[in-house]
């Protein structure tokens, strides 16, 4: 997991963001990169530049569909949990309610939201069979 860890720091030092971050992750897990569809992604940042849905989310959801487009069961749970769980104290999934819009609050919360929400898709896929469950933290 350091080594995923170490490459999305990279991956933000670089220019990508929450969703860009999680997408390019998953493009990795099936051995494949794609820097067209990761580069189009950066579209869905900053809750789609509108402050709309957090990115780290739909990120997310566009990554489980690399894997099986037609499982919604595993995006449904995705948002229950992230929804729920990972942003309950913010009360919100919407970025401009999670960060305030605040400079400060996106340079902190959102790198352990990136980091969950890619922890919780790999848990998603390992449960469900499409990789191996062996290096889940």
């Amino acid at each position: 997991m350091h080594d995923e860890l170490a490459q999305m720091q990279k991956l933000k030092l670089n220019g990508f963001c929450c969703s860009s971050i999680i997408i390019a992750m998953g493009l990795k897990l099936r051995g494949e990169e794609n820097e067209q569809f990761v580069n189009a992604a950066k579209l869905l940042c900053h809750g789609m530049f509108s402050g709309l849905n957090c990115g780290a989310l739909t990120g997310a959801v566009c990554t489980l569909g690399l894997f099986e487009d037609h499982d919604t069961e595993m995006a449904k749970d995705l948002v229950f949990w992230f929804q729920h769980e990972l942003c309950a104290k913010y009360g919100s999934i919407n970025c401009s309610d999670i960060t305030g819009d605040n400079p400060y609050n996106k340079a902190v919360i959102c790198p352990v939201l990136i980091r969950e929400t890619y922890l919780h898709v790999k848990q998603l896929l390992a449960e469900n069979g499409y990789i191996a469950g062996d290096d889940q933290e």
